[in-house]
């Protein structure tokens, strides 16, 4: 019982931490979900699975030696945790959820390496902004069939002799 009691803790700290890192580490790495259904299913897992792996570590944090009034305050703040994490997220949906790079178009296909394109795209916020989108040029590349790499290029130093034109796809 107590080795399944150290797997319950130590797997909710570690989706903790993944969720977390990976939180963090989206503010720095340009990497994006290639598919719409697959951002959909990691928000949802993890809007459901924060609350649930913050309850999961009382397996951990609950000692047989501490006495009732620890115990219930343990769990009091456990609660409190798992609720303010749904507040939190909440919240991050209506203030940096709205917001995305959209493709308008794909202008340039890589001669070689066919996953990898130059995109026209545009940022907006949807009904939250009133201003126009902002439109860039992204290199895009296939990182994984669930990720893609996408980086800020200037389609004027591009080699041209290393990317075909693409028949104008409107998104």
């Amino acid at each position: 019982m107590q080795l399944l009691l150290k797997v319950i803790y130590r797997t909710a700290l570690f989706m903790l931490i993944f969720w977390l890192g990976a939180a963090v580490l989206s503010n720095f790495v340009p990497l994006e979900f290639a598919s719409q259904k697959v951002e959909h299913l990691y928000y949802s897992i993890r809007f459901y699975g924060v609350p649930i792996a913050i309850v999961f570590t009382l397996t951990g944090t609950i000692k047989k030696k501490e006495s009732w009034v620890e115990i219930i305050s343990k769990i009091i703040l456990t609660i409190f945790a798992c609720f303010g994490s749904i507040a939190i997220m909440t919240i991050m949906i209506f203030v940096g959820g709205m917001c995305a790079w959209t493709t308008d178009k794909v202008l340039f296909e890589h001669k070689q390496q066919s996953t990898i394109k130059i995109e026209k795209r545009s940022f907006g916020c949807g009904a939250n902004d009133s201003s126009p989108s902002t439109p860039g040029f992204f290199k895009v590349s296939n990182f994984t069939p669930y990720f893609r790499y996408a980086t800020p290029i200037d389609t004027n130093e591009i080699n041209k002799s290393e990317w075909l034109r693409v028949k104008q796809i409107e998104y």
